[in-house]
């Protein structure tokens, strides 16, 4: 039997050796800013928790199997309808990969009626929240009850610290 480049008789093919995929394919684990993103949105998940900081901040907790892999720190108003976004950390490989957007959404998202502001000041979070549209700083925030307690608090860190 003669084998042409379209057929290969089934004689011919038990003796050959098969490969698994086409040589010039991808591997089949993804790797890259692709591959984060996917992992940040589909396997990443967000749970609630007080946040150690006071009384007040609340925290939401990036988790990836059992482990955290950011955190979003921030302080709510009822009464104001306010909140001030503290702090954003997203450890080091996930860092562009997305997870700080998808956690203030999520915050947008659980309280739709709140105004949201910043006070980040690190460059990576400044542009987080320049890309969310978060107004900087505690000038502008409306709220005297955050005012109030944001200033407690940097009184008993800075006592703690001494």
């Amino acid at each position: 039997m003669v084998a042409t480049h379209n057929f290969v008789p089934r004689a011919l093919l038990q003796g050959l050796p098969r490969r698994r995929r086409p040589r010039h394919t991808r591997p089949d684990r993804r790797r890259g800013k692709l591959h984060r993103r996917l992992l940040a949105y589909r396997d990443v998940v967000i749970y609630h928790s007080p946040a150690p900081a006071s009384e007040r901040a609340q925290s939401l907790l990036l988790v990836y199997i059992r482990r955290v892999v950011g955190e979003v720190t921030y302080e709510v108003c009822e009464h104001c309808g306010s909140g001030v976004i503290t702090q954003v950390h997203v450890t080091t490989p996930l860092q562009d990969s997305g997870l700080g957007t998808r956690a203030v959404s999520h915050l947008r998202a659980c309280y739709p009626d709140v105004a949201w502001h910043s006070c980040l000041t690190q460059r990576m979070t400044r542009d987080l929240a320049h890309r969310m549209r978060l107004p900087h700083g505690r000038a502008r925030l409306s709220c005297p009850h955050l005012l109030r307690d944001a200033a407690e608090n940097r009184g008993s860190r800075a006592q703690q610290a001494i």
